[in-house]
């Protein structure tokens, strides 16, 4: 009996700290978050919820996996025409290829060549797409694009729109997405910081950024200090 009392005391000696220790934990929890809150300093908050579910943004359209896709671009000159057309179609062609798990991306000299060999009333999705053998193409159509702000500043402005089209059905558009007006940098550029060239290729790269991140997760914090970044034009040289 002796024995039995004192089993019970050392389980008792065991339990109560460990609840005390839990309680405690309670407390010091909730006075924590209290006066996060009270001062101002939700931010704290979130970054632990951050933290905890992950930051990134999921894929809009996600059906590129184990699939041959294509991208086409679409200007006032026409299907991968002109500089513009063809600078964001190797942009977007090289972010899908980067970011998209087990994607198969045609060669954009193949779709370019097969573009040119077809007459202008034949250039329909579901032709260059079936003579691509691809299953899906990502058509984009860069509109109303000006780089410049007046005669002393660089500033990109224009729409576009990304739709991509299933060719085993027709062509048909399975998703579509309107980037209206999108301007960068906010700033501008002036002009003797830079060449026109050098500034297509900065402004049209961060166009096919926001066109490629429809498919695939990205971090959105990641365009916070986008437009104080515009320094990094020298790299377009």
């Amino acid at each position: 009996m002796a024995a039995s009392n004192r089993t019970n005391v050392r389980q008792k000696e065991i339990v109560t700290p460990t609840r005390t220790l839990v309680f405690k934990l309670v407390i010091f929890l909730f006075l924590s978050t209290t006066l996060l809150s009270s001062s101002g300093c939700l931010s704290f908050a979130a970054n632990v919820i951050r933290v905890i579910k992950g930051t990134d943004t999921p894929a809009e359209f996600d059906e590129f996996k184990e699939k041959k896709v294509a991208v086409v671009v679409s200007t006032s000159a026409g299907l991968n025409a002109d500089a513009s057309g063809i600078i964001m179609s190797n942009h977007v062609h090289a972010l899908l290829a980067t970011h998209v798990k087990k994607i198969q991306m045609v060669n954009q000299e193949e779709i370019s060549r097969i573009i040119s060999d077809m007459p202008a009333n034949e250039q329909g999705m579901s032709l260059i797409g079936s003579r691509l053998g691809a299953d899906y193409i990502v058509a984009i159509d860069v509109a109303n694009l000006k780089l410049r702000d007046g005669p002393t500043l660089y500033k990109g402005t224009s729409t576009t729109t990304v739709t991509v089209h299933n060719v085993s059905d027709g062509g048909s558009p399975v998703f579509r997405k309107v980037f209206p007006d999108f301007v960068f940098p906010s700033m501008g550029v002036p002009v003797t910081d830079s060449d026109e060239a050098t500034f297509q290729r900065f402004y049209l790269s961060e166009v096919a950024q926001r066109v490629g991140r429809i498919f695939y997760p990205y971090d959105p914090s990641i365009d916070v200090a986008k437009d104080a970044s515009s320094a990094s034009i020298q790299s377009f040289r």
